[in-house]
């Protein structure tokens, strides 16, 4: 009983800690131009509403596609500009790609177990606590392209899509002695 005590606690304090900090999970649809191949994508957002974001991602490719693959990694997502509702970003993520049938590629390099780095560019809806996103990359390694569309669910926020950090810092302070 004192073991799923402690394992409630800790869930119940995992659960304050992603609403206060404003953490968003994400899927994607993915369409890799080169290969003709789709694929979905899994990510988890920190700090979805700050200027710099750190993206643990998830891709894969099922074997319907020429291409049979799935990559894990990191992004990271910089603001450029806002716009309205929306924010325009820059990204790079790198990782890992396990290429499941490589053997039948005649490209130069071509092996199961690779690093890759993308380069990108990406919009992504700024209130709300659905967050639809659109993201265009190129694949270094591979020197191919593709273009993501999907959906963001961010934690904690209110209607105006602030996580609850955020819109603490947004009301003015006062302090009685001095006010």
């Amino acid at each position: 009983m004192k073991k799923h005590i402690i394992i409630f606690l800790i869930l119940l304090s995992s659960i304050n800690y992603v609403k206060a900090e404003g953490i968003g999970i994400g899927a994607s649809a993915i369409y890799n131009f080169q290969t003709k191949s789709v694929g979905f994508g899994l990510r988890l957002n920190m700090k979805p509403s700050n200027g710099f974001r750190v993206i643990p991602q998830f891709a894969y490719y099922p074997s319907f596609n020429k291409i049979n693959e799935y990559y894990a990694g990191l992004g990271f997502e910089i603001n450029l500009y806002k716009v309205k509702k929306f924010n325009f970003y820059m990204l790079l993520h790198g990782g890992y790609n396990h290429w499941s049938n490589s053997s039948v590629s005649k490209m130069e390099g071509a092996q199961v177990n690779n690093w890759v780095g993308e380069g990108g560019i990406g919009i992504v809806t700024r209130k709300g606590c659905w967050r639809p996103f659109a993201e265009f990359r190129y694949n270094l390694k591979w020197k191919e392209t593709n273009f993501r569309i999907g959906i963001m669910l961010v934690f904690g926020c209110n209607d105006k899509g602030y996580g609850a950090i955020n819109k603490r810092r947004r009301r003015p302070v006062s302090c009685p002695a001095y006010n």
